[in-house]
């Protein structure tokens, strides 16, 4: 099996090492991670247009307004 080396921050090293289960490599976690974030092309379509999703989506415009004038 071809491995590769991978330079990670020191903080995602520590949380990658805290997800890491007995007997577990970091591959498996990434792995393990990887695959429990799904396929979000489902979910198209999932809202239709109706006033919660008109809310969420104002709200997530007015969220994302805030963070870049805090930067």
């Amino acid at each position: 099996m071809a491995t590769k080396n991978l330079a990670i921050r020191e903080e995602v090293y520590r949380k990658l090492s805290e997800a890491k289960k007995e007997g577990e490599s970091f591959s498996d976690v990434i792995d393990k991670l990887l695959q429990k974030r799904g396929d979000l092309l489902s979910l198209w379509g999932a809202w239709a247009d109706d006033e919660g999703s008109t809310f969420i989506e104002t709200s997530v415009k007015e969220m994302r307004k805030r963070s870049v004038m805090r930067t």
